[in-house]
């Protein structure tokens, strides 16, 4: 049987925890190998996990990432499906095609797609030529003052890096305390002024993109995995509840949905992309117009996968069935009602956002939580990644408190 080696978290993981697909009209349990670049990391302690491996980080080290995958490949043989759930990752497998496709399956839009598709300064001249829906955007390199781009894109307007790899770490982003913030607002004339020099701090390449009004519940997506032709075999569309921080963070509460609307105009994107493999796009709609912008695409496997699977639609296990030519798992209608939640996350989403923005107050935020979830780290069946990851920060606070009182010891000692 087929390995599937995951270089991903805990949600890429649990697609396949139970997971099989069928040979010959037996069911078949797929092995697996879970790569990190992290030997601490959580996910390595899920009981889901058979056998784990460590490689170089490929948004630092994609040379030595991809010697590591090499290895790995050569090592269980047969040639594993490999799946990737970070841009660096993807942008590694994708550069390094001639050199892993010897040692894995895995089924990509070509180089240059992704290229265009990863890179949001590209993204925007692609997204013009082909008439894809998008908010009015002005890539950097076409703008020669943050007046200049105040004359051309109306406020509020959003301001994003090329790409988020190393962007949590920037000083961009340090300067809004830490705050995980994918893009920055800008109000008026003087916040933009402001947020244009902070951005360039961390790039030169960014784009500049007019705001669709509306909270994070009006951002929807569309998720689909497309065959060689292009052809999906599944798909679904979901809902963003909350994230952090509030309006352009990342998701602490998920949902999947039915809409017509999502489904269609998201399948007329990823045909004009011409798309192959996982695919995940982002939208918002427009509250006064009720039309659907594309703000994002991404063409890899992502957490929102784990809610899919919990609701009936698993995509992992069809791209393996797809690449190692099985029977794709059954997919039946979509099960709606399942929540997605990162608590953590949320809880801070609450506190710092929501509610004292009156957006939310408590018992809101409480009656939220009626009705089943699944969880980022958490799971009933499967707890040791919470204990430890709480254990961890007991253990570091403790130090840093031992820490602390070591040093005024010393200080109070000291002639």
């Amino acid at each position: 049987m087929t390995t599937a080696v995951l270089c991903g978290d805990l949600n890429m993981v649990r697609c396949f925890a139970g997971g099989a697909t069928r040979k010959a009209g037996v069911p078949v349990r797929i092995p697996t190998v879970t790569v990190s670049t992290d030997p601490e990391d959580l996910t390595f302690a899920s009981r889901h996990v058979e056998a784990r491996a460590v490689i170089a980080d490929p948004a630092s080290n994609p040379e030595g990432t991809v010697q590591d995958l090499v290895a790995l490949g050569r090592k269980i043989g047969g040639r594993p499906v490999l799946y990737y759930g970070t841009d660096s990752m993807l942008l590694c497998v994708s550069r390094n095609r001639e050199a892993l496709a010897p040692h894995f399956r895995f089924l990509l839009p070509p180089a240059e797609r992704v290229e265009e598709i990863v890179d949001k300064t590209r993204f925007a001249k692609l997204a013009a030529r082909l008439g894809l829906p998008v908010p009015a955007t002005l890539p950097s390199r076409e703008i020669r003052s943050a007046d200049d781009a105040l004359e051309r894109v109306p406020l509020p307007a959003v301001l994003k890096p090329r790409n988020h790899i190393g962007w949590f770490r920037s000083e961009a982003i340090q300067a809004e305390g830490g705050r995980r913030l994918k893009a920055l607002l800008a109000e008026d004339p003087a916040e933009f002024r402001r947020r244009y020099e902070q951005i360039r701090s961390f790039s030169d390449d960014f784009v500049v993109q007019a705001y669709v009004p509306g909270g994070d519940d009006a951002i929807m997506s569309f998720h689909a995995y497309l065959d060689a032709r292009g052809e999906p075999l599944a798909h679904y569309a979901g809902k963003k509840i909350r994230t952090y921080p509030a309006g352009s963070g990342e998701s602490t509460y998920l949902e999947l949905v039915r809409d017509e609307d999502v489904t269609r105009v998201g399948l007329e994107v990823v045909r004009a992309l011409a798309l192959v493999g996982v695919v995940k796009l982002d939208f918002k709609r427009d509250p006064r117009t009720g039309k659907l912008y594309l703000l994002e695409v991404n063409p890899r496997f992502s957490l929102w996968n784990h809610l899919g699977a919990a609701s009936g639609v698993n995509l992992p296990l069809i791209a393996y069935a797809d690449m190692t030519g099985l029977t794709p798992p059954r997919v039946g209608p979509l099960k709606t009602g399942v929540r997605w939640l990162a608590f953590e996350s949320d809880l801070r989403a609450f506190l710092n956002d929501y509610g004292p923005a009156g957006e939310l107050s408590l018992p809101g935020w409480l009656r939220s939580y009626a009705g089943p979830k699944i969880y980022d780290i958490f799971a009933w069946d499967d707890p040791w990644p919470a204990a430890l990851g709480i254990l961890r920060r007991i253990g570091n606070k403790t130090r840093r408190i031992g820490e602390r009182a070591a040093r005024r010891a010393f200080a109070g000692g000291a002639p």
